[in-house]
């Protein structure tokens, strides 16, 4: 069986820790301000901070707004769990929303009907590396935490993902586009984060939350093969997509203008996931469903009003896609799209 996911660790990965270890200092230094520097171009955000958890990440935009215990957070049921847990974990109260018809992101009536006047953000999370434009979410002036997910490098109407939100989140777990082992990231315009960030490392107190110089060096080979890489998946996404065309499964916010970065590759299909796991297994290959649960589920809230998201759990399959999949098994998959999805 092969893995899900894979991270693209190759030579040049390697030298790059192994050069940090050699320096004998592995605490938030030097690595780390070259890995935000580079964060910072490649998101054209002036402000950015790399933390050695993605929790982390949160907690400092929670802390920027001031936000209270009690205070309320508006994001879609459609959602890692991994976000519902900092809002949580902040003592900040859920208010979850519905998403659209055959999409990832919340329509804005239904955000604009969980407003009140306890809201202190909105998290929208840019998933699967298919953007969306967020623009339309600051129409209330409330901060907006765009979440990248796997989406960094990808494009909509010309603008990249990572230029909608107040405040730009990112994990950094095998999972992610790119990897640093475990950390997590925040970039914004806020001056305030940059006050925060220089506090953070004239006290000493403060430097378990900084990613390590350890991590920041694999992040900035990472980063530095992140055009390349994204291309080579890009040329097995538009291979399964032609198998997509063939088959009875369909595809989930493809709209005209967007450039993906196939973080992740998503169908929707009406077989159900059993079927598809046995067929798949037969060839060492391991799907997914797009999301562990809904949020809703975790909350223990009615699922009348969660429909769309409840249908995009059941019927959303994962397949691999990572740059260093074998051609044999990228055929294969090809094969499973179209005689079982």
């Amino acid at each position: 069986m092969i893995q899900f996911n894979k991270p693209t660790i190759g030579k040049k990965d390697l030298e790059s820790v192994l050069y940090c270890m050699i320096k004998d200092d592995l605490a938030p230094g030097e690595y780390l301000n070259t890995f935000t520097s580079m964060l910072s171009a490649e998101l054209k955000i002036s402000n950015v901070a790399a933390f050695n958890t993605y929790f982390h990440s949160f907690e400092t935009v929670f802390h920027i707004i001031d936000a209270s215990s009690g205070d309320e957070v508006i994001l879609p049921s459609f959602a890692r769990r991994s976000i519902l847990n900092c809002v949580q974990k902040c003592r900040l109260k859920p208010v979850l929303v519905d998403i659209e018809p055959d999409s990832f992101v919340p329509p804005i009536e239904k955000v604009k009907r969980k407003l009140s006047k306890n809201t202190c953000c909105i998290i929208i999370p840019q998933m699967f590396g298919i953007p969306y434009d967020l623009s339309a979410y600051h129409e209330w002036e409330i901060p907006i935490v765009e979440d990248i997910d796997g989406c960094l490098g990808s494009k909509v109407n010309g603008q990249a993902v990572g230029s909608f939100g107040t405040f730009i989140t990112m994990n950094f777990n095998d999972h992610s586009i790119i990897t640093t082992g475990s950390g997590g990231m925040i970039a914004s315009q806020v001056k305030r984060l940059k006050q925060l960030m220089l506090s953070f490392k004239r006290d000493h107190g403060w430097i378990d939350y900084l990613m390590s110089d350890f991590n920041a060096s694999l992040g900035i080979s990472q980063l530095s093969k992140l055009d390349k890489n994204i291309a080579t998946r890009k040329k097995i996404g538009d291979y399964y997509d032609n198998a997509v065309f063939a088959s009875n499964c369909t595809l989930v916010g493809r709209e005209e203008g967007k450039e993906l970065s196939y973080s992740s590759y998503v169908v929707k299909t009406e077989t159900p996931l059993q079927e598809c796991v046995q067929f798949f297994k037969k060839f060492g290959i391991p799907i997914r469903r797009g999301i562990e649960s809904p949020l809703h589920s975790f909350l223990e809230l009615d699922v009348k009003h969660y429909k769309n998201t409840e249908e995009m759990y059941a019927k959303l399959i994962a397949l691999p896609i990572y740059p260093t999949l074998a051609r044999e098994d990228v055929e294969n998959i090809v094969k499973g799209i179209k005689v079982i999805l």
